[in-house]
């Protein structure tokens, strides 16, 4: 049994790295035929596939699979039925998921290619173990084939109690594909429901309750002098370290707010500014540094209108996520200076408009609420304490999305937290360069 299941692992991993070797034949032979030869892109990955195809049998004929060597005049066989299920299966779940992932989310066809990749890869795993490199003695064109017919037959009444590697796996996995694949025809367009605001207003109200709690506290301040580890969380800010962390929001009974067709994103950054002082970091803020200054995706900004530390904004903006997407955004931005060293600012975003065609002549903006979902909503909130002769800056960041299909999750979500992550980064940063002297020293998850 043991003996067994290393094999298996041995031969899933050797599948992987042909396949890995594969992606990349196929990736360059994709690129070189829609980029130089000019053909459309959809009939390039068909022919990238093929090119794949006769890669990767070459290997697993010898390698992955080589302990099941047929003789030579049954390798056409096996090349069939290889290209039976990782061609003509590969070439229509490749085009097929190509073209939607590329429609639907509107990534560069190459990325849309290496999506529809990882998803057909656990499906072409199994079809090639149990039908195209399967055993000798269960070659039904060889000599032991009538005692293999004998046995499938049995086997047809344990096929409840087949294992990961069993017929009815292979199954769900197949139809897992089927489903991301139909699920993600429905990324290309989301209207955002009633339902998803309310369920992001409860979110807001329960996360603005607990704010307003910590600053009215007689001595905390910053949202990590609240936490568990403070005093360590402390140490490493004024060492130079920006911590970054997810954060979450539960309703009064400690449960999960669910959103219903969306997605909250929770994230929190501090970073220490030295050799500044809060007024003149706040002023600036205000009245003399440009938000495009500031932050990496803020392309054009102007204010709409100003009432003392209270003001209307409108910017644009770049915003990353699978695709990069750009918005005409306004905002609600007051800040609040109690004395004390200390100060914080809320920003709520009134209005946020997608643009179809960004920086040409047809742009436009889309119908709000009404567009591709990656951004819906956007609330900031921000503490500035004066620490010495430097000011530790804390953001809070508040997003809502549409939701990220559940078999697409495992995909989309690690590049939508990386994009957060390093977006707050990146903003804390240039405060940090802009607002004060000094580098800091590498971000860290907290």
């Amino acid at each position: 049994m043991l003996t067994a299941s290393r094999s298996g692992v041995r031969r899933w991993l050797a599948f992987h790295a042909v396949g890995v070797a594969g992606g990349g034949v196929q990736l360059l032979t994709l690129a070189v035929l829609t980029e130089l030869v000019r053909l459309d892109y959809l009939a390039s990955t068909a022919l990238a596939v093929e090119t794949a195809i006769l890669h990767n049998f070459f290997w697993h004929e010898r390698w992955t699979w080589g302990d099941r060597r047929a003789a030579r005049r049954r390798t056409w066989g096996r090349l069939a039925r290889f290209n039976a299920v990782s061609g003509a299966g590969a070439i229509s779940a490749n085009v097929v998921l190509t073209g939607l992932y590329a429609a639907a989310l509107g990534v560069h066809y190459l990325f849309a290619n290496m999506m529809a990749i990882a998803s057909w890869s656990l499906v072409n795993f199994l079809a090639n173990d149990r039908f195209v490199f399967r055993p000798a003695e269960e070659d039904p064109a060889g000599a032991a084939g009538a005692v293999w017919r004998g046995r499938r037959r049995r086997d047809r009444t344990m096929s409840g109690r087949r294992g990961f590697f069993g017929r009815r796996p292979a199954r769900r996995a197949a139809l897992a594909i089927a489903l991301a694949a139909t699920d993600s025809a429905g990324l290309g367009a989301a209207d955002l429901k009633t339902e998803t605001i309310a369920a992001w207003n409860r979110y807001v109200k329960a996360t603005e309750r607990r704010i307003d709690r910590e600053l009215a506290d007689g001595g905390r301040f910053l949202v990590l002098d609240f936490l568990d580890d403070a005093a360590q969380a402390r140490r490493e800010v004024l060492s130079g370290r920006v911590l970054i962390e997810r954060m979450e929001t539960r309703d009064e009974q400690d449960g999960r707010i669910d959103v219903p067709k969306g997605a909250i994103h929770h994230w929190r950054g501090v970073i220490l500014i030295p050799n500044a002082g809060l007024d003149r970091v706040i002023d600036g803020l205000l009245h003399t540094i440009p938000p495009e200054e500031l932050q990496s995706d803020v392309i054009e900004s102007r204010v709409l209108s100003r009432d003392g530390d209270a003001l209307r904004m409108f910017l644009r903006v770049s915003r990353k996520a699978v695709v990069t997407l750009h918005y005409n955004t306004e905002h609600a931005v007051e800040y609040v200076r109690p004395g004390g060293g200390r100060a914080w600012m809320r920003s709520v975003a009134t209005r946020i408009a997608e643009l179809d065609d960004p920086d040409s002549p047809s742009e436009r903006e889309k119908p709000v609420g009404r567009d591709r979902g990656f951004l819906w909503r956007m609330n900031l909130y921000w503490r500035y304490q004066q620490l010495g002769d430097g000011v530790v800056i804390e953001c809070e960041v508040l997003t809502l999305s549409r939701s990220i299909p559940v078999l697409m999750r495992w995909m989309i979500s690690p590049i939508v937290n990386r994009e957060s992550r390093s977006a707050l980064s990146d903003t804390l940063r240039s405060m940090a360069a802009r607002l004060g002297s000094g580098p800091a020293a590498p971000a860290d998850g907290h």
